[in-house]
Parts: structure tokens; sequence; C-alpha cells
């Protein structure tokens, strides 16, 4: 619960969640305003108990998705606000209090540290999950399956080998826990027999200790069923590692798969820093927790539970004892572990910031050297570092006060049972025999309890790992890319019938407001417009990364929507304007995601229509030469051209070519443009373009242009567009070229724009007549040979 000190409380203070997750942060104000000015950052204002304070929530979004209920108290935050007088209140804010609501407020005083060290931090709740990076789990996880049950399930699976394990298992603790029995029995034979004839011991006077053996028998016997103890002690360790490392894999590979079935919103949602993170660290943590300490767990539930039970054998009043430490047991084992479980979720979230920005940096490296921002980006991950150090910190303090406070119970419960059992013995009613071996038993139990109890604080932090990677399992992605029906390939028409598109992360901003067009099978169109107004986005919605919000595509006349993606995307091939090529050999990225075996022929055979042919065969493996990530051994011509025999190679219905020659010389793009030209000849494919160059253009049989606001304004073929200085299209270029003349530096953009600042703004620049003419008299040369399906400009 909060308390405050009314009287020594200023009336206006800073208070933030950060500051007590992360205090060594804000001990100067000048790190404090600097977090403050973090993105996410929100800051509200509230009354408590007549008091304003205003609380700067600073929560970055990267720990907006979790809950803190280890920062829990009677007090709660909630998002529901009961101010009338609040008519901005949002009923998505991360905060509000029952007491009062919440209004944002800009933050002006710096932190108060005096305040800082009055507020009990068990009195912050964390804001709710946000609710636009994760869409629900499935409904059978609503039903309420825990984390550990659900890794227990897929345990399970091996049940042959985990059986196999408990087995030696029990083998191993049963021999180990007999060692105080038999210590207990030795000690009893030898004080009855120095009572009876001390002087006068012989070892042949000794009776049988067990089993009709006498001590060296017996001890020698006890010592060949110690080394089958060892033995089996090994076995069960190997069994269970093995069944965890088979888990950890099945865990990842399931985790990945789901990842590449994800839609293109999550994507847009989730860093891949982050990804990778949960795929690496959190998938360590499981494995660590599973590997490392599951063993360990199981024997110390086996050995305490003998244990208990041969103290009950030995003397049931002693034991009797040893009861009253049990809730004390429980009790902290409960507490402390769900906050080692929180603590654990919070600390993967920052491991996965830290993941998300080296992967930045070292991404864009070239980029950081060339601004000279290397000591930014070392604040930036030091930063980072720290947000892990204090909440490794958090974890340590608790880690400690749980063995802290479990030594403590071991270590009175040995107490009491040593001074009952003297008592005991002391009245006849326990021989010193079966004390010594009731002390050894309690030690046992106690170490097994401490076990049981790091066993449970590492199986929370493998829980709190494994809660990230099944939010990840159980999204349930908008478009599924097995479901719907089988697409049945025709001759490559397409048909936009009023469409309707706003990406899901900016749903304010429409793309397209009742979009139409038709794209007859066979024909090659090229879609222009200023930037910024959807024509990458109507390649994106071909392929089904998105659904229209209304409206329908149809391709082939059958709609889209209906359709399974992945049947849809086979007989699609797409060439982008930075295309990605994986790592492997050429010949691997140019038949990649082909569903037949390509021939050595075949490869070759597309390899020249690309114009890649000469500069492949160039290297020593030709083929075979492996590029490396992301294809850094090629430039960027020749990974688009390789990118552009990929598309080929499939022979799709419908290609779609998203500035796909822009990384290109101009002889390399005059050869490229003449496969494309042989292929509009063919009719055999419907060519899709998207373009600012006015080469890539006018090889187009039909032109279609977009609007400002995202409609369609004009279509028709390209010369006779261009000809006419009144259309959109002759507007547009003219423009282009306009300023492309001008020594001056261009007039800033008129939209932050997709793919930079060709074609900007909304008006119609005023260009001399000379230069339209003679534009259109030296692209009417190029295209006057209808004969000829594309003429390639010298």
């Amino acid at each position: 619960m909060l308390r405050f000190r009314t009287t020594c409380l200023p009336i206006k203070n800073t208070l933030s969640p950060t500051n007590l997750l992360f205090p060594s942060v804000f001990k100067s104000s000048s790190n404090y305003k600097s977090i403050a000015k973090l993105p996410y950052t929100r800051l509200y204002q509230t009354n408590v108990s007549n008091i304003s304070l205003k609380l700067p929530i600073s929560i970055p979004l990267r720990f907006q998705q979790l809950t803190y209920p280890f920062l829990g108290s009677k007090r709660c935050y909630s998002t529901e606000g009961n101010n009338s007088n609040n008519n901005n209140n949002d009923s998505t804010s991360p905060l509000n209090i029952n007491e009062s609501s919440l209004n944002k407020k800009k933050l002006e005083e710096p932190l108060n540290e005096e305040l800082t060290d009055k507020i009990n931090p068990s009195s912050i709740r964390s804001p709710p999950p946000n609710k636009t990076n994760y869409s629900p789990r499935a409904e059978d996880e609503k039903k309420g399956r825990s984390e550990l049950a659900r890794l227990v399930l897929m345990t399970l699976r091996d049940w042959k080998l985990l059986l196999l394990a408990i087995t030696l298992l029990t083998i191993s603790c049963s021999i180990g826990m007999a060692i105080p029995k038999v210590i207990g029995l030795v000690l009893d034979a030898l004080k009855n027999v120095m009572t009876d004839s001390p002087s006068s011991l012989e070892t042949s006077d000794l009776p049988p200790i067990a089993f009709g053996l006498t001590l060296y028998p017996f001890l020698g016997a006890f010592a060949g069923a110690l080394v089958i103890g060892t033995m089996c002690n090994y076995g069960r360790y190997i069994l269970l590692r093995l069944l965890s490392e088979r888990v950890v894999a099945r865990l990842r590979s399931h985790v990945i798969k789901k990842t590449l079935h994800q839609d293109a919103e999550f994507f847009d949602q989730n860093k891949v820093g982050d990804l990778i993170s949960r795929l690496g660290s959190d998938a360590y943590v499981v494995s660590r927790s599973l590997t490392q300490k599951v063993s360990d767990g199981f024997k110390a539930i086996l050995c305490g539970g003998a244990g208990i039970g041969m103290m009950i054998s030995i003397s049931p009043q002693l034991s009797s004892f040893l009861v009253i430490f049990a809730p004390a047991v429980v009790i902290s084992a409960s507490i402390f572990g769900k906050k080692i479980r929180d603590i654990s979720t919070i600390l993967q979230e920052a491991t996965g910031q830290l993941t998300r920005v080296s992967e930045e940096q070292l991404n864009g490296v070239k980029t950081v050297q060339s601004f000279v921002a290397e000591q930014k980006e070392i604040r930036r991950y030091n930063n980072a570092i720290r947000d892990i150090y204090n909440i490794g910190k958090m974890s340590a303090v608790v880690n400690s006060k749980f063995s802290t406070s479990t030594s403590v119970i071991g270590d009175m419960s040995f107490l009491v049972v040593l001074a009952y059992g003297s008592y005991l013995v002391l009245h006849g009613s326990l021989t010193i025999g079966d004390l010594t071996a009731f002390m050894l038993y309690t030690d046992y139990t106690a170490n097994s309890i401490f076990g049981l109890s790091n066993f449970y604080s590492e199986i929370m932090q493998g829980v709190g790992a494994a809660k990230r990677l099944f939010d990840l399992t159980d999204r349930i992605p908008a478009i599924r890319p097995t479901i719907g029906e089988k697409f049945i390939p025709g001759d490559g028409c397409i048909e936009f019938r009023n469409l309707g598109f706003a990406y899901p992360t900016r749903p304010e901003n429409q793309v397209f407001k009742n979009l139409n067009f038709k794209i007859e099978p066979g024909t090659s169109v090229c879609i222009v417009g200023p930037s910024g107004r959807g024509k990458s986005t109507i390649a994106l919605l071909l392929l089904r990364y998105y659904n229209p919000s209304s409206g329908q595509i149809l391709i082939d006349n059958q709609d889209i929507m209906k359709l399974n993606p992945k049947s849809l995307r086979q007989y699609m091939g797409i060439v982008q304007q930075e295309p990605v090529l994986m790592s492997g050999s050429i010949r691997d990225n140019i038949t990649y995601g082909l569903k037949r075996e390509a021939t050595p022929d075949e490869i070759r055979e597309v390899s020249k229509q690309c114009f890649c042919h000469n500069f492949i065969t160039k290297f020593p493996d030709a083929y075979e030469t492996i590029i490396g990530p992301h294809g850094t051994l090629l430039s960027g011509g020749q990974k688009q051209r390789i990118a552009i025999a990929r598309a080929l190679i499939k022979k799709p219905k419908i290609l779609i070519l998203d500035e796909a020659t822009s990384a290109l010389d101009v002889e390399s793009e005059g050869a490229i443009n003449y496969t494309f030209g042989k292929l509009m000849k063919s009719k055999s494919v419907t060519i899709v373009s998207i373009a600012h160059r006015l080469s890539t253009i006018r090889r187009s049989e039909y032109i279609i242009v977009l609007g400002n606001d995202g409609s369609v304004v004009e279509t028709g073929k390209f010369k006779e567009l261009y000809a006419d200085p009144t259309s959109e299209l002759s507007k547009l270029l003219n423009e282009k070229q306009s300023r492309a003349n001008k020594k001056e530096a261009p007039l800033p953009p008129q939209s932050d724009g997709e793919n930079g600042d060709d074609f900007e703004g909304n008006g119609t620049p005023a260009s001399p007549p000379s230069l339209h003419n003679n534009l259109v008299t030296d692209v009417l040369k190029e295209v006057s040979d209808d004969s000829s399906p594309l003429k390639i400009a010298p």
C-alpha cells in the first residue's frame, strides 16, 4: 500500500515507477530529464488523499507489455477513470488510480529523491498489457493453463524417457537415503556390545547388524549398493539432460514456426531484435532451468519425501515438531516464487531491448560512423545495460531473501529436533543411534527443501522466459497462411473493386478509399503517382500481406480474402527495390522457394535472361558461391539481377516489380528491360510495375496514375497520356524533369514519401513548352514502332 507522511510530503513532486525499478538511473536530475524524454513516456497528474502529485509514468513500450503483480498491493491501478471532468480520458491509459482520475500533463519539476525514499515499491502496479502488440491467446489457452503446466505437458511427450529417468533417480535416492539408517544401526550395535563387554571386544563378537551380516560384510555390501546408486544417479542426470534439450529444441522449433506464420501487422509492431532475443536468450533461460535444475528438483522431491518418511518411522513424536515449520516454507516459496517469475519476465524484456539496440547499431554501423555518432550509440547501449543491471540487482535481492528465509527455517528446525530428541534419549524413548539417524535425516530433508527452493526459483525464472515465448506462439494472426480455399490459376486478371485500406498500425490514415481499376491478363501496367500515395501498398495487398478494410481484390475472378495465401503466392513473383538474399549459394537463392526441382540448364538460362550469368561464372565456385548474410559478397546491382532471376524462374502468372531496376546502371537496366519486353510480347504473364523512373514507366503498355487521395485519376497508354500536356502523367514527369534541371535545391517534400522525393507535390509546375515538346518527341520515337513490344534507349 502507498504510505505518505503528509507532514513531510511536498505539495508537488514527481514519482516514476521506472525510478522505483531502476533507482540508480535517477540519481541526478540530468539523467532523469534525459529518460523523461524517451519515446512512449506518458505523463499524468493525479490527486492522492487530497495531495497533488505529478506522476511521470516513464514506462517504455518494451515494458508496457508486462504485469508486475509482485509490486501489487491493496491500492489498485486500473484503466477506468471516474472523473467526469476528464474529457480526454483514454481507456487504454496504462495507469489510473481508483481514488481519482488521471489527466495528462506536461512534466515541469525534476525528481524529488526524498519522496522516492518514502514510497513503498510494493504499492505500484504496472499498466495492463498493450493490446496492440499481441492479439488474444487461443481459446484453449484462455482456459487457464499456466506456463509451467504447458512446459510439463511438453515434457510428457517423452514420457518413456522421463519414466526411466525417474526410476533411476528413485533407486539412487533410496540408496543415498539409507546412509543415516545404516549409521544409526552401526552405532546402536557398537553401543550394545561395548555396554555388555567393553574390555574384551572382538570383531567376531559383533552381532548381525542387518540381513544376517556382521559389521564389515554389511558395510561391504552397502558399499556395493552405493556404487549402484552412483551409476543410477549418473544415468538419471544424462537422461533428464537429454529430455530438457529435447523440450527446448521442440520449443524453439515451435516458436520459429509460429513466428514465420505471423502476418505483416505483427512484424510492423515488433522489432526483429526482440524476436531474436526470444529465440535465443529466452529459450536459453528455459533450457537452463530445465537442464540444470529439473534433475536436482526431482531429486530434492524424492529425497525430501523419503527423509520425512524415515523420520516418521523412527520417531513420530519428534517428527510432529517439524510440522510447525511446513507452513512457513510453503508461504515463503509462494511469495518469493511469484516475485522471481515476474522479475525474470522483466529481465527478459530488458534483454530483448538490449538485443534490439545492438542489432540496430550493427546493421547501421556505416550510418553511425558517417555521422560520427559512436558515442551517442555507446551511451544508448549503456542505458540498456543499466536497465538489465538494475533489474539484476532486484533479482539478487529477492533470491537472497528467499534463500535466507529457507536457511533460517532449516536452522530453527534443526535446533528444535536436537533439543527435543535429547529429551527423548534421556527418558529412554529414543536410542542414540535413532537420534543420530533422525538428525541426519533432518539435515538431508533440510538440504532437500533448500534445493527444492532453489529449484523452484530457477523454474520460476524459466517460466518467466517461457511466458514471452508462449505469448508469441499463442498469437493468432489475422491472415493465416494455410487457411482458405486453394487458388485456381488463370490468365492473371487483376481487379480492385471499391477498395478501402488503412494500415493496422495507423488506422486513422486512410490509404485508399473506393479504389477501382482492372488489369487485363497478359498486359504490362505501371502504377505511378506522388510519393506516399500507396503504390507499394498495392503490391502488398496483391500478395495478401494485409486485408483490405472494405471492397474486394479479385485475381482471376477469385476473391483473395477467401484464398489460401500460400497457394496464391506460389503463382506470383515479386522483385522489390531492396531485394533480400539469404545466406547460402547463388544457386540456392535463384531457386529459393521453388516447389519443383530446377535443372542446371534452367538455372543458367534464367540467369542469362537476367544478365547475371557472366558475373556468376567469374567466381571460382560459380553458382555454388556462398554470398554471405544478405548477399554481402555481391554489389547492389548484382543482388537486384539475382532477385529478378529468382522471380522469373517461378514462371509466375503475375509479376510485381516494385522499383525492380532502381539499383541498376543504364546499360544493365536496358538489358533487363529487354527481357521484360519479351515477357510482355509473350502475353504469358501479367506485369505490375511500380516506378518513378521514366525508363521503367515507358516500357509498360498501360499506365495507372494515382492521385493525392489514393484514388485512380487517370489510366491509358503511355504514349497517349504523355503526348497530352494536360494529363496527370505528363505533369508528374515534367515536374521531375524541371526539378532535375534547376540549379537551386529542390523544394521540400509534400509528404513523408515511400520511395524518396520523386513526383512530390500537389501542384502542377509550369515548365517551358520546349522542354515538354522535346521529351514527347524523344519518347514517341522510342514507342512509335508498335510491332515491337519494347524499344531500349541507347
